[in-house]
């Protein structure tokens, strides 16, 4: 009898696998093709955005080089030297909070696109803690980027402030460019050039300019060996970690399906 009862109970389970095989098996095709699908998105994304990446460090480099030479002018020509200033300045802040940004935007489409494959597989991470470490993540270097921002804008209304002072008073100019050079100017003329000029590189010391040269040519070479791996790493294709872990699970769908469907061939 116990035999028997085996028996029955194989047979069930046979007859249970054979009806339920078909769909188990177009889900699995259906997993399978929708987390190839995923990670072709996953690969688009991370491409378009390290595009994204390339332009903002372009500018970024841009903004050095302006710096670096509205710095170096200072005692040269006020006026010049402050616009170069300024359109560094901006381009510098704008190219900071897009490259922001564009890493808020990656982490978070990435973050959707993987919290979409876990309905294909049976090993889903917790979608809460995932989201509760990317935000954070995200959020920090953007917020510094706005600070930045908001500091360029001000340095920026400086220095436009400060070019009208200089075209107005051509004599004051001319005292600030021997404040920056040699520093020589009497102690209430040097009160006049930073009230007109505080804030710009015409109130600078020549030591000043000399450490802001520093470190406008440290941050451009940053920014210039950030520019090369970027372009770089899109040459070779931009592909993505995240896509190549979505392409491992259907690959691992394919060889539970492939298993399934040798015992189900087995069972007929």
């Amino acid at each position: 009898m116990g035999d028997q009862d085996t028996l029955q109970e194989d047979q069930l389970d046979r007859e249970r696998f054979l009806e339920e095989y078909p769909r188990v098996k177009e889900e699995l095709e259906e997993g399978i093709t929708k987390l190839y699908a995923l990670a072709d998105k996953a690969d688009k994304l991370h491409r378009d955005c390290t595009i994204s990446h390339v332009a903002a460090a372009s500018a970024g480099t841009v903004s050095g080089v302006l710096t670096i030479l509205g710095l170096s002018l200072a005692p040269v020509t006020a006026g010049a030297s402050l616009a170069l200033l300024a359109t560094g300045l901006g381009l510098g802040a704008a190219a900071a909070v897009a490259g922001a940004s564009t890493t808020i935007v990656e982490r978070v489409s990435t973050l959707a696109l993987e919290t979409e494959a876990s309905r294909y597989t049976s090993t889903a991470d917790n979608k809460e803690e995932v989201f509760e470490g990317v935000v954070p993540n995200s959020t920090d270097p953007f917020t510094s980027s706005v600070e930045k921002f908001f500091q360029a804008m001000q340095d920026i209304e400086n220095n436009v402030r400060a070019i009208k002072v200089a075209k107005g008073n051509p004599g004051l100019a001319a005292s600030a460019k021997r404040f920056t050079t040699t520093g020589q100017v009497s102690a209430k003329r040097g009160k006049q050039v930073q009230k007109a000029f505080g804030g710009t590189a015409l109130a600078m010391t020549k030591k000043a300019r000399i450490q802001g040269v520093a470190n406008a040519g440290l941050s451009l070479l940053m920014e210039v060996a950030f520019l090369v791996k970027e372009a770089k790493h899109l040459h070779e294709g931009a592909k993505t970690e995240s896509a190549e872990r979505l392409r491992q699970k259907a690959r691992e769908l394919e060889k539970n399906l492939e298993v399934l469907t040798g015992i189900y061939e087995s069972l007929q």
